[in-house]
């Protein structure tokens, strides 16, 4: 799949549909324990805290994860105000253990209208449409540089879009995808930083709630390149 984002407008018009393919790379410097009092007890290690299940990550409320058999889980967000919508959105991801995290894909995604009366049916089939058809990969890995310790996340968005409401977008879906990554993965990160610390230490972890309204102010500081503390940019892989 061509790189989008590096591509003439010219280029993009003979490509056949419209073409997603976004990557964004950040990492959170975490406090960790001394190492030494950690062999004696449970482990506490960064690595660790990256292959938790699902349902034991703070980010996510676990009433509304779903552990499967094969490993994967599915995940909603419950009812929530997006725009002029009232939806319930839910997603089917597949865990695959790293050497120093997991990398989460996502399989299958659905917007279902929670509207009274479903009557924005119309618009949220056609959101789903194009949903369908979107690549999501998320690789979360725990690093070390000289004695500080990092948590990362790649998060990729790619597809190929013939109808539905990406397709009408064109080429500039790729600008949306990159100000979404820049303005949720730093948040998301900036979560993971303060729950590990939690995690780690035996602190109270309180179960963050879904809520995409509450969210906006934060989403938005981050797509302006306002990073929370201890949060960086880095290169993809």
């Amino acid at each position: 799949m061509p790189d989008v984002t590096r591509m003439t407008d010219m280029e993009i018009a003979t490509t056949k549909g419209t073409q997603l393919n976004v990557r964004r790379r950040f990492r959170v410097s975490v406090k960790t324990n001394d190492r030494e009092e950690e062999e004696e007890g449970e482990e506490k290690s960064v690595q660790k805290y990256c292959k938790l299940p699902a349902n034991q990550y703070n980010v996510i409320d676990a009433q509304r994860v779903k552990m499967e058999e094969d490993g994967s889980f599915t995940v909603s967000t419950g009812t929530q105000k997006f725009l002029f919508l009232t939806v319930d959105c839910s997603g089917r991801v597949r865990i695959e253990e790293t050497e120093t995290g997991v990398k989460q894909t996502l399989e299958k995604a659905e917007i279902i209208d929670a509207s009274e009366g479903n009557k924005n049916k119309k618009i949220v089939d056609a959101m789903n449409e194009s949903i369908g058809c979107v690549r999501v990969v998320n690789t979360v890995a725990a690093t070390r540089i000289g004695d500080e310790d990092f948590i990362e996340s790649q998060l990729e968005f790619s597809g190929e879009f013939t109808n539905g409401v990406f397709a009408k977008i064109g080429p500039r879906l790729n600008e949306i995808a990159q100000f979404v990554l820049g303005a949720t993965l730093p948040y998301f990160l900036q979560t993971i930083g303060r729950d590990y610390e939690l995690w780690s230490t035996g602190g109270k972890r309180e179960m963050a709630k879904m809520d995409v309204g509450s969210m906006a102010s934060t989403i938005l500081k981050g797509a302006k390149g306002k990073m929370p503390k201890g949060v960086t940019e880095i290169d993809v892989v």
